[in-house]
This record gives structure tokens, sequence and C-alpha cells, in this order.
């Protein structure tokens, strides 16, 4: 299937749990308003701590929104492009990459060295249960292209599973770096870039 959903999210997990505590996160965000730090119009910060495994804090903006999720048991950086998909798959799964890359480096710089991601591993969530319902035929019709698009992506071999047993589950995918090697995430992203420029 390469419908392209009206949300589509990414999420990056941390891979340790940092000293900084969300209610750190909280400032940074305000202040990346501020700054104009990452690309679009950022509007405002929702403070959802208080939600049980839930997103966490969240930055508001006019394309896509950013959360410091919590969900899952998962610490993480959760990016949601929700206006302005491009119509096809490929395209749109890259530009999702792009912007979660963007906010998760961004987030490093905040804390070197306590704030570090695992870019070799991805959560893609396609918020869009008209036409992704959490089935397995969905998952049997989506896995194959995914692993082709993901594996393009990052320039090696990807697996792909589905992230959610439960139907009534948003559908969802882990992709994962065949071998668990070290991914270079500035140079991921600066190819994302190139292929962006190229097209």
């Amino acid at each position: 299937m390469t419908t392209v959903p009206r949300r589509l999210g990414l999420k990056f997990n941390l891979k340790q749990q940092p000293t900084l505590a969300p209610d750190d996160i909280l400032p940074i965000f305000q202040r990346w308003i501020q700054d104009h730090t990452l690309e679009g119009m950022l509007i405002d910060v929702i403070d959802y701590k208080h939600v049980p495994e839930g997103p966490g804090i969240v930055l508001i903006a006019d394309e896509a929104d950013l959360a410091y999720d919590l969900t899952d048991g998962e610490i993480g950086l959760y990016y949601i492009r929700k206006r302005d998909l491009p119509d096809e798959l490929s395209d749109a799964l890259r530009l999702v990459f792009r912007g979660a890359l963007a906010a998760a480096l961004a987030l490093e710089a905040e804390a070197p060295g306590d704030i570090v991601f695992d870019f070799g591993s991805a959560k893609i969530s396609f918020l869009d249960r008209m036409h992704y319902r959490n089935t397995p035929e969905v998952f049997a019709d989506t896995r194959a292209i995914m692993t082709e698009l993901l594996s393009g992506i990052y320039g090696q071999a990807v697996t792909v599973s589905l992230f959610y047993d439960d139907p009534r589950a948003v559908f969802a995918l882990r992709g994962t770096v065949a071998g668990g090697g070290e991914i270079d995430a500035k140079a991921l992203s600066a190819r994302l870039e190139r292929n962006r420029q190229t097209v």
C-alpha cells in the first residue's frame, strides 16, 4: 500500500534515561519558538506530563507537532506531520525523517551526552484509520514497500515489524537497521537534504 496517510508520525527513542526531566524540556521548546530553531511556524508549548505514559511536552507548530514523548514506556522525540504532505509515500516519509532528525539533533545539542537518540530505529505511525487500519492484512500490504523505502533512506538493510498487535491501536511500524550499527544522524540528514535538492 502506497497511499499517503492524512498524518504521518516518526519517533526516535532515547538510548538512555537522561538526567534531564520533562520539566526541563518545556523551557527549551519555548525558547525554540522565540529563536525559530526549527523550520516552519512554531506556535505554542503544551504540558501533558500529568498523563501517564502520554505525549509529555508538546511543541505545537503549523505544519507539524513535536513531542518529548513518554508513551509505551519509551522516552523519545515524536514528530507528527499534519499537513502539506507530498503525494508520494516515499517523499512523505523522507520529509518526516528530515523534520524528525532536525528536531532530534537540535535537542541533543541542548544536553550533549545526556540526550542521546537511537537513530538506528524509528517508530512510524500512520495516523489515518480510514486507509491504515491496524490489521494483519494492512501490515502484509505495507511491509515490503516500507522495508524498501526505509532501506533506501538509511542506505542499508532495514527490518520492519508491526508495533501494536491490538487492532484498536493506531497502525504503526518499527523500522530497525539490520546489524545494529551506529547511525551518523548528521550524515543521514545531509543525504536526505541532497535527495530533496535533486528531486
